[in-house]
This record gives C-alpha cells, sequence and structure tokens, in this order.
C-alpha cells in the first residue's frame, strides 16, 4: 500500500518535472515583441461620435490603420510610417451606419484585429 503511494508520487513528479521541461523548451522560441504593434480595444465596445483608437509601435515602422465593415469592406484607411511609441487616430463614426465593426492595423509583418460597435 505505502509502496504504492510513493511509485504514483514519483510518477507525478516526473510528469511535472517533464512538463516544466517541454514548456521551457517551447518557450525558447517566444515571440520578438520588438517586431510587432500592439492594438488596443476601444475604450468601451459601443461607441459614437469621435473615437480614438490606440496603438503602439515598437520601432518606426510603415502600419496601415483600417476599419471595416463585417462582409470586409474597407470604410476608412490611414497608412504612414509611425516613429516608435504610442499613437491615436481619431475617426468621426457618424460617417458609418450602426452597426458591427472590425477595426485594426497591418504592418508586413503582422495583422492584427479587433471589433466594436457604432451607436450614433
Amino acid at each position: 500500500m505505502v509502496i504504492d503511494v510513493l511509485v504514483i508520487s514519483l510518477i507525478v513528479v516526473l510528469v511535472i518535472i517533464g512538463y516544466q521541461k517541454f514548456i521551457k523548451i517551447l518557450s525558447s522560441n517566444h515571440i520578438n515583441k520588438d517586431k510587432y504593434c500592439v492594438l488596443y480595444s476601444t475604450e468601451t465596445f459601443e461607441v459614437s461620435g469621435e473615437v480614438e483608437f490606440y496603438f503602439q509601435c515598437p520601432r518606426k515602422i510603415p502600419v496601415a490603420f483600417k476599419i471595416w465593415s463585417l462582409d470586409d469592406e474597407e470604410m476608412f484607411t490611414e497608412s504612414k510610417e509611425f516613429s516608435k511609441g504610442g499613437h491615436i487616430i481619431r475617426y468621426d463614426s457618424k460617417s458609418l451606419q450602426n452597426g458591427l465593426y472590425t477595426f485594426g492595423i497591418e504592418t508586413s509583418d503582422q495583422k492584427t484585429v479587433k471589433k466594436f460597435q457604432i451607436k450614433n
């Protein structure tokens, strides 16, 4: 009885150690954060009037900020080279009908998209 408990405990400990080593191997090829911009959600899911979209760039990089309808039609695009740091793009949502939309940023290495709802 006692030997069975010790054997099971040893197996559990070995599985935990093996799992930790496996995770360490996987994390050694982690994502290089210096290549990617970070896009933040709007302050509230439902927006109206002028909306501020915020993102951060790790270095000077060309970025295309876009707003799409749910059927992927581009409703707005602003493309330019942004410097390192945080950036705000202001957009007057009154030019769009009420409903669900997506917004995002595209670079040569990434495309990040988030949803929001316009209620004017």
